[in-house]
């Protein structure tokens, strides 16, 4: 019975060095998209995709990007693929991947961190969920990642 407090004071002080472990890191982009589209019947489509804009980090950092990729629809799902370059305020550049299916106009995907230059050089190979909503031809896009402190 001794042993009971003592176990819940261990399990205590291991969940504070896990969450102390990591943090969040939070990645925003708002952009304005173009699309060259060629219907191949009513309910197929396949598209190029080409989109700049601006984001920010909870890192404080924030900049321009551009992505281009590409975008198939059929009966209302959608599937795409799309690589960005992305350049911080100092010239920092990171190159990622962004892939997701789910219905058109918006929905929940994976981004990569596939390359970077200096800050970003910690971020190769990481991987996030990020959530994106489009309104015409403009999107807003959310990614949240846990990083190592």
């Amino acid at each position: 019975m001794k042993y009971i407090p003592i176990t819940f004071i261990f399990i205590f002080l291991v969940n504070n060095i896990i969450a102390n472990e990591f943090k969040d890191y939070i990645f925003e982009d708002f952009a304005s998209s173009k699309l060259g589209t060629i219907k191949i019947s009513e309910n197929e489509k396949f598209s190029t995709y080409n989109s700049e804009g601006m984001w920010k980090d909870s890192e404080g950092d924030y900049g321009t990007e551009f992505c281009s990729g590409y975008v198939k629809e059929f009966n209302k799902n959608v599937s795409l693929e799309v690589y960005c370059e992305t350049k911080n305020q100092d010239g920092d550049i990171f190159w990622n991947s962004r892939i997701r299916s789910s219905e058109k106009g918006g929905g929940i995907g994976k981004i990569k961190f596939l390359n970077g230059t200096g800050k970003y050089k910690k971020y190769i190979g990481l991987e996030c969920p990020y959530g994106i909503v489009y309104q015409t031809d403009h999107a807003w896009f959310k990614a949240k990642c846990k990083i190592k402190n």
